[in-house]
């Protein structure tokens, strides 16, 4: 009788307080120089036509929290009798804090050319080595991104190496998505031979990525911030937020492939190529658009993906076992067990997913706003290793399965034009399991030692029992004052 050994695993975090959240929005900060009055400051989210509005104080400085991140936002400066004495658009927000050069409201010709209102643009102070960076959405699209995940863009940040951060664990990493947890609390589904780089993440077990590119806004890395709202990391801090929908429908068909052809031969090894199996192929597509003008918002996203990695090291006469050797023995164990010791020759593993991001947003009025959003992967992959000391006949290979669903809803409101507040509610389910590829599965596993190595034939001995789920449940609270 096949036994199953189930891990149910239940976090409730709760977090009413700045320590250890992540930032989901944009901030943007500024100064009127030599202000002679209180100026009332305007910013305008043109995708969504949302309006923001503040005053600055005696000193002419302004700020404004819980905005969109993206752009194009437009600003405007009034005085006291309502009279626009600047106006700006094509300004664009990174995830985090953005701050403005200082603006002159005058013409004085003493005034540099450079700091006259018509050269001002919008800049995030980038992150020292200490702190990390931000990565906007034009770099995202501007990058190459071979596996298309969260990974290839953390590669800008010089402390990353493999998902490792300044040399630690991946382990001791903290993933947030719109403020959400996106790691894997247990730790036990690194990703088979780090191929995807996914490791420390739902779904790294199946070599899939826990999100899909496309749904990504901005990406914020820090390694040791000087901030009191981030924490839970020892390792490498990743927030993401993800697209929305606005006033124009928006959207993308994409795919992307790459195959033996187009993959160069091992010139870091014994120069041979990479065999015919081999395939990378992913298809996907997302659209945004609004429901009611101005008020409620949608965004879809849909990715396929599905690889082919050839297995190497196989039966050959140069190998650790030659042909005959590993034909005896799947003959010996076939007559005398009636068990198939599986193939010895050409293998390949192969994984795929299918992946979906729903997002609502909700206008609310203009000083409260509400979205809640899903995001779905449902991913397997085969699972066959060798190498030079260890040779695997085909029973060994085994089917991991993956299946995850968060859930994320966030209010922000703006109380004043000091007080802010974001409520975030949180929801996350994964079932990791193992379904044996033999024929049956109450073979046991069976180990040979042979020419200095070992040879490997039956049921992988986790793939019979492995069978986890993991539900964490979220509530965290930021309230800033500014």
């Amino acid at each position: 009788m096949k036994n199953k050994l189930s891990l149910t695993i239940i976090f409730t975090i709760l977090l009413v307080s700045l320590a250890f959240t992540q930032e989901t929005s944009s901030a943007l900060s500024g100064k009127i120089k030599d202000a002679s009055e209180n100026y009332t400051v305007k910013i305008t989210y043109l995708p969504k036509n949302s309006h923001y509005e503040t005053t600055t104080n005696k000193e002419g400085q302004f700020s404004l929290d819980n905005l969109d991140v993206g752009g194009p936002y437009k600003i405007e400066v009034y005085d006291e009798k309502q009279t626009i004495v600047y106006s700006k658009e094509d300004i664009h927000l990174s995830l985090g804090k953005n701050d403005l050069p200082p603006i002159y409201l005058t013409n004085d010709s003493n005034k540099k050319k450079e700091n006259k209102i018509e050269e001002i643009t919008i800049s995030v102070k980038k992150g020292n080595v200490k702190d990390g960076r931000n990565i906007s959405e034009t770099q995202i699209q501007g990058l190459p991104n071979i596996n298309r995940g969260i990974q290839d863009i953390t590669k800008l940040v010089p402390q990353s190496a493999n998902n490792s951060f300044a040399g630690t664990n991946f382990r001791y990493n903290n993933v947030t998505i719109d403020g959400s947890i996106n790691n894997d609390a247990i730790g036990f589904s690194p990703s088979l031979g780090g191929q995807t780089e996914t490791s420390g993440m739902p779904g790294s077990s199946t070599r899939t990525n826990s999100i899909s590119l496309d749904a990504i806004q901005d990406i914020q890395v820090y390694i040791a911030p000087y901030d009191v709202k981030l924490g839970n990391f020892l390792g490498g801090s990743v927030n993401a937020v993800t697209r929305s929908g606005s006033n124009d429908v928006t959207g993308s068909i994409y795919t992307f492939g790459r195959n033996a052809l187009i993959t160069g031969p091992n010139n870091a090894g014994d120069g041979s190529k990479m065999p015919k199996s081999f395939g990378d192929y992913i298809l996907g597509g997302r659209i945004g658009l609004p429901i009611v003008k101005d008020k409620l918002f949608f965004f879809t996203n849909f990715e396929y993906t599905k690889r082919t990695y050839p297995v190497f090291y196989n039966a050959s006469n140069g190998g650790l076992v030659d042909v005959a050797t590993a034909k005896s023995i799947t003959d010996f164990v076939k007559n005398h067990y009636g068990f198939d010791a599986g193939n010895f020759m050409n293998y390949s593993n192969e994984s795929q997913s299918l992946k979906f991001f729903n997002k609502l947003d909700w206008k609310i009025n203009d000083r409260n706003s509400f979205s809640i959003r899903n995001n779905t992967v449902l991913s397997e992959a085969t699972n066959l290793e060798k190498d030079g000391a260890n040779f695997r006949l085909g029973s060994m290979d085994f089917k991991q399965k993956n299946v995850s669903s968060s859930t994320t809803a966030e209010l922000k409101s703006r109380f004043n034009r000091h007080l802010n507040n974001s409520l975030i509610l949180g929801y996350s389910s994964i079932h990791d399991f193992r379904n044996p590829m033999s024929m049956n599965a109450m073979f046991p596993q069976v180990e040979i030692g042979y020419n200095g190595g070992t040879i490997f034939l039956g049921n992988e001995r986790e793939a019979t029992v492995f069978n986890m789920k993991q539900n964490t449940f979220e509530i965290t609270d930021n309230q800033s004052d500014i």
